[in-house]
């Protein structure tokens, strides 16, 4: 089973809330069989009794964490694609997790200290690890995306635990910003090149609708459909595309792409239960998971054209895909029959 401690390390890309969505118009996208040609590699560093890769730059390097179990304790691992895995962590911290990684190799991430902070930092190309903090920052800073440039965004926490936006800058520059009558919190998810931001906050009801913050500061809030009570924005591509998903009146999951015009696509791959979107590349294939009939996560991809392909590495109880790259190329986590997590990479 996941360790506990494991568990507070995961920020995922959302707080997931079950939420009533009425579903007229909604346009479902058939699930076609998974490629043929595909391959999936195992992902594992020494020790790990669960590996969480996240994210990847455009030459390939993985990032992510895991739990080592020799020594109770989470840690960042960067991965070549030569399949060399490099494991780092701060000090003493008893986590150490990285989310983002840019064009050069420098991830991003955050520790945890003592006394129950959580510094953000950059792990630079020496592999020594840079601390920063939100000015807002009280409880924590927790960096969860990085462009190929260096820009980072993500959450911090204030004396109330509740999160705000942030975004830093290449130069390090940090600036922090809410939607406008949040009451849960604004939670960044993702960035795109333009610096433009996409997330989910919370309004006075406790419920969530995605927003777009592009890079003049200016704030457009939306819902994924008519009537949306839970929107949560988790991908954000070049030209503007964002993808994610929200929740219908039966509290059903379903994906969503918002179009740059601000159009909305509905979709769901063929017997979903529930639909988990993760990930948008540039050409506006997005990466996911959905629970079927038979109560198991499952990875997918949707093309650009609509068409879904699923896929599951094999001898896997569960398929949890995270990030997809301009490639076409996944990475995620899935589970094995002993509830062990292990990472994975999918190539096209």
């Amino acid at each position: 089973m996941m360790n506990t401690q494991l568990r507070s390390a995961r920020v995922t890309r959302s707080s997931l809330l079950v939420a009533a969505l009425a579903t007229a118009g909604c346009v479902w996208a058939l699930a076609g069989p998974a490629l043929a040609k595909s391959t999936i590699v195992t992902i594992d560093p020494p020790d790990s009794i669960g590996t969480y890769p996240w994210s990847m730059n455009e030459k390939g390097l993985i990032t992510g964490f895991y739990y080592d179990s020799s020594d109770n304790t989470t840690k960042g691992f960067l991965r070549s694609t030569d399949g060399t895995i490099t494991t780092f962590e701060h000090g003493k911290s008893k986590v150490t997790a990285t989310y983002g990684i840019d064009a050069k190799g420098r991830a991003t991430g955050y520790w945890s200290t003592p006394d129950g902070q959580f510094p953000g930092f950059i792990r630079k190309s020496d592999g020594k690890l840079k601390p920063f903090h939100a000015p807002g920052d009280v409880s924590g800073t927790f960096p969860v995306a990085m462009t190929a440039q260096s820009a980072i965004t993500g959450s911090w926490y204030d004396l109330y635990a509740v999160p705000h936006g942030f975004l830093r800058t290449p130069d390090g520059t940090i600036s922090e910003f809410d939607v406008s009558g949040d009451a849960y919190g604004t939670s960044p998810t993702a960035i795109n090149a333009s610096d433009s931001i996409t997330g989910h906050w919370g309004d006075a009801s406790g419920f969530n609708h995605g927003f777009l913050r592009t890079s003049d500061g200016s704030i457009t809030t939306f819902d994924a459909a008519s009537g949306s009570t839970g929107t949560f924005a988790q991908g954000l591509n070049a030209t503007g595309a964002i993808a994610g998903y929200y929740f219908d009146s039966s509290n059903i999951a379903h994906g969503f792409i918002r179009a740059a015009d601000g159009t909305f696509a509905q979709f769901d791959p063929s017997g979903s239960t529930y639909t988990y979107v993760a990930s948008i590349n540039d050409d506006g294939d997005v990466a996911g998971y959905y629970y079927g009939g038979d109560g198991l996560a499952h990875g997918f991809v949707r093309k650009s054209n609509g068409k879904i392909q699923t896929f599951d590495p094999q001898g896997s109880t569960g398929t949890f895909a995270n990030f997809i790259d301009g490639k076409g190329a996944v990475v995620g986590f899935y589970t094995d029959n002993e509830d062990n997590y292990h990472g994975f990479l999918r190539t096209p």
